[in-house]
């Protein structure tokens, strides 16, 4: 079957799928907009009206510029469909989870592709999105296919991209220039507006990642070549229990009206109910709960060569295991030696207590003075909260079976996510009550990598840059546990009310497990 040719310049392509894209995809910011002029004064009706086609002017130029720069006469048509593919994704999850897709977001599936955690990347699916994609995105590109693009030749074409980017650059500075003092100001006090920017914030994201990728890795740095156990003849057995996306308020122990934690609140825990993450995604809050350099100065990507709480307690050689039913440890255990890591691999069943078999193994084998097991659970991971925990633990109810928290309602969503804390109470439990059996010197301690949005100021999920990030999402669960063994020592821990942050995690386990080390904070631990 031969389908008729359409033959336009390059330029009308370009034009028209840089118009398209804009206009589709970046309308609500004017609802965004509106909602600041309307609280502000002193702002007339033309202003306003002048800044809403500046913003779409800027976001036309912007992207126009970047098609030209990057769409070659034969990358041009699968850049473009790139673009519209993308852009339609990015729509979704923006203004279904309130989620901006940015280097953090970005890495993390990256990261998902490449350990192939396609149940992470099956949970972020529904058919919502791929009718998203299909109207807005394969739709829109099906011209391309039965259109002949028109390029004059290659010299007259290098110069007319480069007049046009030039011209584009100068228009832009123009209309800002025409009342600059009023529009920067308004800019600033938006500034939250360049992450609705589809996909403007998403590929200066990407630029950024590539731009990083390029530069020299630098040497690792081992840090504490020789720590040391303190009283070796001295069995101490600890537990660390890397919670994910549960947060402190959903607790019961911390004053939740719904009895989430029914097996806990009859335990002595020692329970810290001011507590707060360093991150807001797995990729970013694992690293950093392990990091014992200067907190203020953490970097992630510096973090990722130089040693860490594992390597030290690994060094002092003590026995580490990291047992692993989440996406991976985010290179935090690549380097001990003395190890044993057990990576569950069920994809019809990630349940956490898949892990306690091999806790069970670990624990009935040890006989180091020194023993640190590391579960890195999937607790509350969305949005498929449905999917965390077996059916005896799904009380509350209606609760939402579906992975995208718009088609349920607050309550049914919130149920859900109440399920996964139940169920968190449940393994949380289970490990402390082998612990007890145990008659040794042994603690556990618990603490979310970071918080969740159920809809709170339209968002869902988790990702939000740290500095700009809701309480729901930072504010974590976070407690110690110690056995009778233990705590015929005498020692005092930090007030339950202090507010303590992921800083606190690695001097408090090192402190727990009576590990010397010169990286070691006395002051950054709980145990005092």
């Amino acid at each position: 079957m031969n389908f008729k040719k359409y033959q336009f310049h390059y330029l009308t392509v370009v034009s028209l799928y840089a118009l398209y894209i804009t206009i589709v995809f970046n309308y609500p910011i004017i609802f965004e907009l509106d909602k600041f002029f309307d609280l502000s004064t002193g702002h007339s009706e033309i202003f306003e009206n002048l800044f809403f086609t500046l913003v779409f002017l800027v976001l036309f130029g912007l992207l126009f510029i970047f098609i030209l720069l990057f769409g070659a006469r034969y990358i041009l048509k699968p850049l473009i469909l790139i673009l519209l593919l993308c852009s339609s994704s990015i729509f979704y999850y923006r203004h279904t989870y309130g989620v901006a897709v940015d280097e953090g977001i970005i890495l993390s599936l990256l990261d998902a592709v490449i350990e192939g955690n396609t149940q992470e990347i099956n949970d972020l699916i529904s058919i919502k999105l791929v009718l998203l994609i299909f109207i807005l995105g394969i739709i829109p590109s099906l011209p391309l296919f039965f259109t002949t693009i028109i390029y004059p030749s290659v010299k007259k074409e290098i110069l007319s991209r480069t007049g046009l980017i030039i011209c584009t650059i100068l228009v832009i500075i123009g209309l800002i220039a025409v009342d600059y003092k009023d529009i920067s100001l308004t800019a600033r006090q938006n500034k939250h507006l360049n992450k609705s920017a589809i996909p403007h914030y998403s590929i200066s994201s990407l630029l950024n990642i590539i731009k990083h990728s390029f530069r020299t890795q630098p040497t690792f740095a081992e840090l504490d070549e020789n720590p040391t156990i303190k009283n070796p003849n001295e069995q101490i057995i600890g537990i660390v229990v890397v919670g994910e996306t549960a947060r402190a308020d959903h607790f019961s122990i911390n004053g939740y009206e719904k009895q989430t934690t029914p097996l806990l609140q009859k335990i002595d825990i020692v329970n810290y109910t001011n507590a707060y993450s360093c991150g807001t995604l797995t990729k970013i809050s694992v690293p950093c709960m392990f990091y014992v350099g200067n907190y203020d100065q953490y970097d992630a990507k510096k973090a990722k060569y130089q040693a860490n709480l594992i390597d030290i307690i690994d060094k002092a050689k003590a026995d580490v295991t990291w047992i692993e039913n989440n996406s991976s440890c985010k290179n935090v255990c690549d380097r001990i030696k003395n190890k044993t890591i057990a990576i569950i691999t069920d994809q019809e069943n990630t349940y956490d207590e898949l892990m306690l078999k091999w806790v069970d193994t670990i624990i009935k084998k040890n006989n180091n003075s020194r023993t640190l097991i590391v579960l890195h659970t999937m607790g509350s991971h969305g949005p498929s909260y449905y999917k965390r925990y077996p059916a005896q633990f799904d009380q509350f109810k209606p609760s939402c079976k579906s992975n995208n928290p718009q088609e349920c309602s607050k309550e049914e969503l919130i149920n859900a996510f109440d399920n996964t804390i139940l169920y968190t109470d449940y393994f949380l439990h289970q490990l402390i009550e082998r612990l007890q059996k145990l008659n040794k010197k042994s603690f556990l301690l618990y603490a979310s990598d970071h918080g969740e949005s159920l809809g709170e100021h339209g968002l869902y999920l988790h990702g939000v840059p740290r500095k700009i990030a809701p309480e729901e999402q930072i504010h974590i669960p976070w407690f110690l546990w110690f056995s009778e063994q233990y705590k015929k020592e005498t020692f005092s821990l930090v007030d339950q009310a202090t507010k303590i942050t992921h800083e606190y995690f690695p001097h408090t386990i090192l402190d727990a497990l009576k590990i010397e080390s010169k990286y070691l904070k006395k002051e950054k631990s709980l145990i005092q």
